[in-house]
């Protein structure tokens, strides 16, 4: 017999404690861990209710409520939250995606069964109102720099530009930058000339100089009417604050940045950074302590690896960082990923920490990523190399029959998902 009641809670604490509780009641409840497979389970099973967490990783309470709700065959199922996230906006919400209740964390457990034996008997089965309408979030992506530095002399490339890695996400919230190298200096001109964001996030994979060496020229940290949040994770041997601290001194000397500066070390796991927008940082198969990122909004997907050496066709058994990888990134709206050699050029720079661009395709590809743009390309390619990168890119989408969009990454590039 199919369960009354379905819990969807990642912490089996709370999780097995609703369900004991729901079972001493008289009810049949299952619990379910994993909330990317609870949608179609409780599609398939057909409870009288589901009982949703709101913070879990892969798909939160809040968007599976909403995705329930969108969804003919299980709109008419009584749902309710029950979380320690209890803010204002998440109460709001979760009404507003069609919840019957909200009960925060720590619940009374003297009372939480009655409160949903209350629900069930006063709350016919009946279709509920139409859902407000929440529009996707609008997110707007600008390159400002995406390429590798070289020791050789660096080609003229107009199109393609030659400053190293910058992007730029913005959202209704607020404005995430990722990555601080010479990049960062345009658009640190041009939100000091427009003035729309003045609180800013910034996300360093690491601390190689082509992706710090736009923090002493960054016209924003010299301006007081900024807040910049810096997060990145330490070295073995140094602080994130000591990190900073050396990238801001080249141009600051012992001067202090005068804008309002908090900085956040990350480990591998998920923040939460303003409502419905999350971080999730994880660790890449590059020299040093690496950090790839995936921006998670209710409706988008972004993943942002731009130093990251997967071995494609060539991985042996003991390589598993592809298989990881590809976890990671799977169904991703877009993923902005390391693409800096030719096959020839990556044979002769093999575990140097980047990628072929074909293995960088053959991996998003393999993972039904819908938007690929390579990044990171070698300082030595002109203009005429790259446009035979992506002529070969184009092909290799063909030929395998990868149903994405592949691009290279340029200075200027403004995408809209």
């Amino acid at each position: 017999m199919p369960p009354q009641i379905i819990v969807v809670d990642d912490d089996p604490i709370v999780g097995n404690l609703s369900l004991d509780l729901l079972k001493d009641a008289g009810f049949s409840a299952l619990l379910i861990n994993d909330s990317k497979s609870a949608q179609e389970e409780i599609k398939r099973l057909q409870p009288s209710l589901v009982v949703l967490d709101i913070l879990m990783p892969g798909i939160d309470g809040l968007t599976l409520l909403h995705r329930l709700k969108s969804d003919p065959a299980t709109k008419d199922i009584h749902a309710i939250v029950v979380s320690g996230k209890s803010f204002g906006a998440e109460k709001t919400r979760a009404l507003q995606f069609g919840a019957e209740l909200f009960i925060e964390k720590p619940y009374n457990v003297e009372t939480f069964s009655e409160q949903i034996s209350d629900l069930l008997k006063s709350a016919p089965r009946i279709a509920p109102a139409p859902l407000a309408v929440v529009p996707n979030r609008a997110v707007q992506i600008t390159f400002w720099g995406c390429r590798a530095p070289s020791t050789d002399v660096f080609p003229v490339s107009p199109l393609y530009g030659k400053n190293t890695s910058c992007l730029a996400i913005e959202l209704p919230e607020g404005m995430l930058i990722f990555d601080a190298g010479s990049g960062l200096v345009p658009l640190g001109d041009e939100l000091i000339s427009t003035r729309k964001h003045l609180d800013l996030w910034l996300f360093l994979t690491h601390f190689h100089r082509d992706h710090v060496e736009g923090l002493s020229r960054f016209a924003c940290a010299r301006d007081e009417k900024f807040t910049i949040h810096i997060a990145g994770a330490n070295e073995p041997d140094k602080t994130l604050d000591t990190l900073v601290a050396q990238a801001f001194q080249p141009g600051f000397g012992d001067e202090a940045p005068a804008c309002r500066l908090t900085l956040y070390e990350l480990i591998e796991e998920t923040y939460e950074i303003m409502p419905g927008v999350r971080i999730t940082a994880f660790f890449s198969n590059h020299p040093g302590t690496t950090l790839g990122f995936i921006l998670q909004t209710e409706s988008k997907k972004i993943v942002y690896c731009p130093d990251s050496e997967v071995y494609g066709e060539a991985a042996t058994a003991l390589q598993d960082y592809d298989e990881k990888l590809g976890s990671l990134i799977r169904d991703a709206d877009m993923l902005i990923h390391d693409g800096r050699y030719t096959d020839a050029d990556y044979h002769s720079n093999r575990n140097t920490g980047h990628s072929s661009f074909t293995a960088a395709i053959d991996l998003a590809g393999h993972n039904h990523v819908k938007h690929l743009v390579l990044v990171h390309q070698d300082g030595r390619y002109s203009d005429d190399d790259l446009d035979q990168m992506a002529q070969t890119a184009q092909e290799r989408l063909r030929d395998r029959g990868y149903k994405m969009t592949v691009e290279l990454g340029r200075e200027g590039l403004r995408l809209a998902l």
